[in-house]
């Protein structure tokens, strides 16, 4: 068991956590200020999606994830999904569920069966080389979420260092206004250079803040929720003064905020931060008023739509930067409402909301 536990952890080592991206880059390198998201919409608009390649054919794309068994992918998927549909753009999905060589076998797969774009989760960046070549010599742009890959037309993500500072700078004025004393418990990730860029971002807007604060622990998560809940019991041991928990991701938060409910501290003092807002499980955390107050959302239905933008502008001839920003802000129970919309149980990301993040 302990064997399998090790492979595990050590396949999960090899890939970004959920949502993850890398470090920032320029902006733009032309004058087009149009988003890839506009370009496609008005293609959408227009009633040309039909035919929607520059030759007049359908444009068929394929995207393979890393690992679908987690919610923010699923997110990711839907989104891309309902895009591709509203272009009329076949969109093929596979899952290669944390194997790099399943990865690899899939994205040959939909080379050979002719697809105008390749859309991928990395699950090992080392391991695309060949098949991103292969994609190079057939003219199949690819575009890879979150994680930088050499050799990628671009990558779709947030700024980590960005999206940290924004949750740092919302601590620093709560923290203010409600007269805390922040002694902080960090659940990262620290192999993983994303998520020591969402910490450094974190650290920086607390610093810069001028508050008084001290980081009582940093541990090792993993992204998951299990291992989170386990080290941050151990932290909450060494640790009971601990008010605040700043997780790298859903998992990370709410397995630190169940921790600190089994040590039975006091959940009226506590203050949780989450990263990602990737559905289900960081929207329940907030919408219940408890202890997660906020969390730096990054909206992985938009970025769904934001691959396939991307991708179908490129594949008409557009030119796109090595990055290619998706946006990111912090939610609160005062503006959810301005980004979610409840719709018969359901709930409605609104779009344009994020557009105008990315375009301040």
């Amino acid at each position: 068991m302990k064997k399998v536990l090790v492979l595990v952890l050590a396949v999960l080592l090899m890939v970004t956590v959920f949502g993850c991206s890398a470090a920032p880059a320029e902006e733009s390198n032309g004058t087009d200020t149009s988003t890839p998201s506009e370009a496609a919409g008005e293609a959408a608009s227009d009633g040309t999606s039909e035919e929607n390649g520059a030759d007049g054919k359908t444009l068929k794309f394929g995207y393979v994830t890393s690992d679908m068994s987690h919610e923010w992918y699923q997110n990711i998927v839907k989104g891309a999904q309902q895009r591709a549909e509203e272009l009329g753009i076949e969109l093929v999905t596979a899952d290669a569920a944390m194997d790099a060589g399943k990865e690899v076998t899939q994205l040959e797969n939909m080379l050979t069966s002719g697809v105008d774009a390749l859309l991928i989760t990395p699950v090992d960046a080392k391991s695309l080389v060949t098949v991103i070549n292969a994609a190079k010599e057939q003219g199949v742009p690819v575009i890879c979420e979150s994680n930088v890959v050499e050799g990628a037309t671009t990558t779709v993500g947030i700024d980590s260092v960005e999206g940290g500072r924004q949750a740092g700078k919302w601590l620093a004025e709560y923290a203010t206004e409600n007269n805390i004393d922040p002694k902080i418990l960090v659940v990262g990730m620290p192999q993983n250079e994303d998520c020591r860029e969402r910490v450094q971002g974190f650290k920086e807007a607390l610093d810069e803040s001028g508050i008084q604060y001290e980081i009582a622990q940093e541990v090792d998560g993993q992204g998951e929720k299990e291992t989170s809940l386990e080290v941050s019991q151990d932290a909450l041991t060494a640790h009971p003064e601990i008010n605040v928990i700043f997780g790298i991701n859903d998992n990370a938060t709410t397995g630190g905020m169940a921790a600190y409910k089994e040590a039975g501290l006091d959940e009226s003092k506590l203050t949780a931060i989450g990263f990602g807002f990737e559905g289900v499980a960081g929207r329940t955390a907030l919408l219940a008023d408890g202890p997660y107050k906020a969390a730096v959302a990054m909206f992985p239905d938009f970025m769904g739509q934001r691959l396939v933008d991307t991708a179908y502008e490129v594949v008409n001839g557009g030119e796109v930067s090595e990055r290619t920003w998706s946006g990111s802000t912090i939610i609160t129970l005062d503006n959810f409402s301005d980004y979610y919309t409840e719709e018969n149980g359901e709930y409605i990301t609104n779009f344009e909301a994020i557009e105008a993040l990315i375009e301040e």
